[in-house]
């Protein structure tokens, strides 16, 4: 029987699964180098995320000791004010424009901040502009929004898979903090909404100052996620460091 299905189905012979042999083999190495080049991929991903967080990190709080130093009446260093590029100069460059009508334009990738929500265990740095490399080493301050020394509505963007995942949790009430150079910002959640992309009306201006999160939904979506989630919070009133 099996030779009558051989002759009907020639692609059974022993020549026929001899020849395709060599190329099950080149498909096998293909898919390895395939896994091997995603692995190294996804590993050199989070080794620069790493070594990135801890620079800025570092940065922050450089630029935090340098604020409060100045603040606590200390003569700075010889050499005068802090050179172009340095952690504290960044803090003067944002403090400058307190209280302006619009924000500043800031270099994408800029240190602004970093932003935590201790009860969903949320800690990542901001930073300025949401390019693709921008998010994938913190969260990024929304460009035209304003910034946490302004009033008005500070806007910040993340990935649902890294530092936004604990925001499927966020309920209202909760106390998001944002330390910055210019001072530390406690925020309350007001609320939380899913909204479609095109949707912008989020980030409109406000009256009081408040702070508005976004990241894709639904969080466990494969692919790329068709809403959008927001979480608004509005600063507690003398509570800011």
């Amino acid at each position: 029987m099996l030779k009558g299905a051989g002759a009907r189905m020639p692609w059974l012979s022993k020549g026929h699964l001899a020849g395709g042999q060599p190329a099950l083999r080149w498909l096998e190495w293909a898919l390895y180098a395939l896994a091997v080049a995603c692995l190294g991929i996804y590993v050199y991903a989070y080794l620069d995320a790493r070594w990135f967080e801890m620079r800025q990190s570092r940065r922050l709080e450089q630029a935090l000791h340098a604020k409060a130093t100045a603040n606590a009446g200390v003569r700075p260093p010889p050499g005068g004010a802090a050179a172009a590029g340095s952690p504290s100069s960044a803090a003067d460059r944002l403090d400058s424009f307190r209280g302006s009508a619009r924000p500043p334009a800031l270099p994408e990738g800029e240190l602004l901040g970093r932003i935590e929500v201790p009860r969903l265990h949320v800690s990542a740095l901001v930073l300025e502009g949401v390019d693709s490399l921008t998010l994938r080493r913190g969260v990024g301050h929304i460009p035209g929004t304003a910034l946490p020394l302004q009033p008005g509505n500070v806007g910040l963007a993340g990935h649902r898979d890294k530092f936004f995942r604990g925001l499927k949790d966020v309920r209202r009430g909760d106390v998001i903090t944002l330390t910055t150079p210019g001072g530390t910002f406690h925020y309350h959640v007001d609320w939380t909404r899913v909204v479609e992309p095109h949707d912008t009306a989020v980030l409109d201006p406000s009256a009081q100052p408040s702070l508005t999160l976004v990241t894709c939904y639904p969080f466990y979506y494969i692919g790329s996620a068709p809403d959008r989630f927001i979480v608004r919070a509005h600063l507690e009133p003398g509570k800011r460091g």
